[in-house]
């Protein structure tokens, strides 16, 4: 639908384009032009005190001072460098934006500011000299430091170009040669840089390379070069070839980041975009094993918690505008493309963070590529949903009425296991299946119903409003889910898979935690890669809810799952790292059921070392039962290297053989979140500790716990649940084995470790 028939169509059209006229108005009245000044690299927009973004106005014309959130002011390089490229992907958008309001309206002062904006960087973009300050590993750009930043930004200038083109809006003689003289010199860089990344480096897979194919297709879509893009689809390090080697087959981008997933997806589509103009149908374009846009698409609904937000999983933010704005374009684009409903739950997150209760109105992504009656909004804000992230400072809000009265539901299906007198029965956990496909809970009368996405191969998509979507596995990429029906409950996310390459963490075996719309747990993200925290805390395994070993990170490696079942009311994993450190082996067992997770973890080395255990938590913990405590907070030197330096010390706990069960109790403003209870081993040190928060704030500390031991093997038990009320765990080294009791009110179920993963036999005792 062209733009101008969404005004009469649509009741978000109308308004929309008042706003973003309202916004160029101010741009023509100030008569913004262009930086003459090439950009930096963005991300050295970073306050080295607080290590959160700088603050950006798109209207400031020439920005010489940088403010922090906090109040620091930041004066010259690197921020003025990093401030220029803010400023010119401002410029570009503008150019977009004014070609969406004449699409829309036809008044003419739009379209002469959209052709102002496009002729002042064809004059310009010749000067600009190729970047002498860049680093020394980037490729090259004029207007900015790196060519993939001249990428993007060329995308947006050539889409508002075309737009306007489409509009009738064309450039005269002498504008028409500085166009085309800007068009050659872009070519050719793109041309040269695509070259030597997928040629002479060896590096098709990098996620460069998608965005040189995206600005090639468009300046060959500009041109009407059908047969370069032709090529360029199928040549060696050409898109097809890039779908296939950079997308895993379970659909996830092979670094492991939904940051950078995202931007592969983005630059795909805009190709497929310009694939589209020329007549070649990329919208339903595949890689060799499946791979597919629409798949991209449907696994981020997949991983995405209820509230419609995408985990930072391995190098990436949670909250920057402009990611806000790639996911909100990517969405709108796969909804008008593919018709997905799923995907809606992922759009209004991302509008209600910049745009409050207003879903689609306003928003520039609705405009250019939304279609529907759809406002962009689902019912109301889901509860919480701005706990975490609801802005720089000071506390979060959420709905009230959230906490509801704890109520103990029926035993899980999961206990109904076969009782064998010597040995307790197994979960029946099947091993994970040999496919790439994203393995999901069987689809009997006990699983949740799902749609099959045509193009996802094997991801499937729920209606947000439906409930819980079911619990997955993506084998290749390393990541499981585990839900239950009860969508108030704990959700878990873990991490297993490939390190991620220069975009990965050192975190095999990471637990992430909800419970219902709230995070209690999340990965912590990225900070701006110009921040020394970023080398410094946030990769760093100390910094995930895993073990670290002699303390020390883990080893880049790749973990494995080596059973895993699920059904709609429980689900179970055993995951392990056996490549994290030289000579050890990482096993972690998770089973989820409505009530409680509960989270049994085995460390076994060659060598006595020191293994420490962490949980990193959202609120106000406290701690309650254990014995001997140690009120000397900060003398426990953590050390120096790989992130303990940033890790400090509240309070110890030394456990003995006498020591009661500890309870971690958490809670937010609005109440009581979870409760966590450890089973005390006797000779395990527990400590409370603080450590810099979620990237997007990381002055926000955030609390943890530590459980230490030295050995040669160490193991860690714990179990969530939701709400003030903590299950009772008793730990039994003799008779038959040892084992572990857990109570819940209701029931007592027994469990115990083998050979063949966490079993369970069923007791005879029942609490009433």
């Amino acid at each position: 639908m062209k733009v101008a028939a969404k005004l009469g169509s649509y009741g978000w059209g109308e308004r929309t384009v008042d706003i973003l006229k309202a916004e160029l108005d101010q741009v023509i009245e100030r008569a913004l032009d262009i930086p003459v000044d090439p950009g930096g690299w963005w991300h050295q927009y970073v306050c080295p005190r607080h290590h959160t973004e700088l603050v950006f106005d798109p209207l400031e014309a020439d920005g010489r001072t940088f403010l922090c959130p906090y109040g620091c002011e930041w004066e010259g390089e690197p921020y003025r460098g990093a401030w220029l490229v803010f400023k010119h992907q401002a410029m570009a958008r503008y150019v977009l934006q004014a070609a969406a309001v004449y699409a829309a309206t036809g008044e003419r002062a739009y379209a002469e500011l959209g052709k102002r904006l496009i002729i002042r960087y064809a004059e310009q973009f010749p000067l600009y000299p190729v970047h002498p300050e860049a680093q020394p590993w980037m490729l090259k750009g004029r207007a900015f430091h790196q060519a993939l930043t001249e990428a993007i930004w060329a995308t947006t200038l050539l889409r508002g170009y075309l737009l306007l083109r489409d509009e009738g809006v064309l450039l005269d003689g002498a504008d028409q040669q500085k166009m085309d003289s800007f068009l050659q010199m872009l070519e050719s860089s793109m041309t040269e840089y695509h070259h030597i990344l997928t040629q002479e480096r060896g590096d098709p897979e990098n996620n460069y390379t998608a965005w040189l194919i995206a600005a090639l297709f468009c300046i060959y879509a500009v041109r009407g070069e059908s047969d370069k893009l032709k090529h360029l689809l199928e040549k060696e390090g050409g898109l097809r070839q890039h779908l296939t080697i950079a997308v895993r087959p379970d659909q996830l981008e092979f670094e492991g980041s939904i940051y950078y997933h995202v931007f592969v997806l983005r630059a795909y589509l805009i190709a497929a975009e310009m694939g589209d103009r020329m007549g070649e149908g990329l919208y339903s374009l595949r890689g060799e094993q499946g791979q597919s846009m629409q798949g991209m698409l449907t696994v981020l609904v997949r991983l995405a918690d209820q509230n419609g937000m995408l985990p930072a999983l391995h190098d990436g933010p949670y909250r920057r505008v402009p990611y806000a704005r790639e996911i909100a374009e990517i969405v709108e684009i796969g909804l008008s493309v593919y018709g997905d409903q799923g995907y809606r739950g992922l759009l209004t997150h991302v509008y209600r963070e910049m745009n409050g209760d207003n879903g689609r109105i306003g928003m520039l992504e609705a405009l250019l590529y939304g279609a529907g009656r759809w406002d962009g909004r689902i019912g109301t804000a889901a509860p919480g949903v701005k706990d975490v992230h609801d802005g720089r400072r000071g506390e979060g809000r959420e709905v009230q009425g959230v906490w509801e009265a704890f109520e103990a539901p029926e035993a899980s299906k999961a206990s109904k296991a076969l009782e064998e007198p010597d040995e307790p029965e197994a979960f029946e956990a099947s091993e994970v299946p040999e496919t790439s496909e994203a393995s999901e809970a069987p689809e009997t009368e006990e699983t949740s119903e799902v749609s099959e996405a045509s193009e996802g191969r094997g991801v499937a998509t729920m209606d947000p409003t439906a409930g819980a979507v079911p619990s997955l596995v993506l084998p290749d990429s390393g990541f499981a889910r585990l839900r239950t029906n009860d969508t108030s409950g704990i959700q878990a996310l873990v991490d297993f898979g490939p390190h991620g390459g220069a975009h990965g963490h050192f975190d095999k075996l990471n637990l992430m935690l909800h419970v219902g719309h709230h995070p209690l747990s999340p990965d912590r993200g990225t900070v701006p890669y110009g921040s020394v925290l970023k080398k410094e805390w946030y990769p760093h395994t100390a910094s995930h809810n895993t073990v670290t070993v002699g303390g020390r990170s883990q080893l880049p490696s790749q973990g494995k799952c080596m059973a895993y079942q699920a059904a709609s009311d429980w689900s179970y994993i055993w995951v392990r790292a056996d490549q994290a450190y030289d000579q050890g082996v990482l096993d972690r067992h998770l089973l989820l059921t409505e009530d409680w997770l509960l989270d049994w973890f085995e460390v076994e080395l060659e060598e006595p070392q020191a293994i420490d255990w962490w949980f990193h938590y959202i609120g106000s913990g406290k701690v309650s039962g254990g014995a001997d405590a140690v009120r000397d907070p900060g003398t426990t030197n953590f050390g120096s290297q790989d992130g303990y330096a940033y890790i400090k010390e509240h309070r110890r706990l030394l456990m003995s053989k006498d020591s009661l069960q500890l309870d971690l109790h958490i809670a937010r403003a609005s109440g009581p979140l979870a409760a966590v209870s450890f089973v005390p081993f006797e000779g395990m040190v527990c400590s409370q500790v603080e450590s810099p928060g979620i990237a997007d704030d990381p002055t926000r500390r955030m609390e943890g716990i530590r459980l230490h031991r030295t050995g040669s093997s160490a193991r860690f038990i714990a179990v969530y649940r939701r709400g003030d009320k903590p299950v009772t765990l008793t730990w039994k080294p003799s008779g038959d084995g040892e084992s572990l009791n857990l109570s819940d009110g209701t029931t007592t179920r027994n469990f115990g470790m083998t050979k063949s993963g966490l079993k369970e036999r069923i007791l005879d005792e029942n609490l009433v």
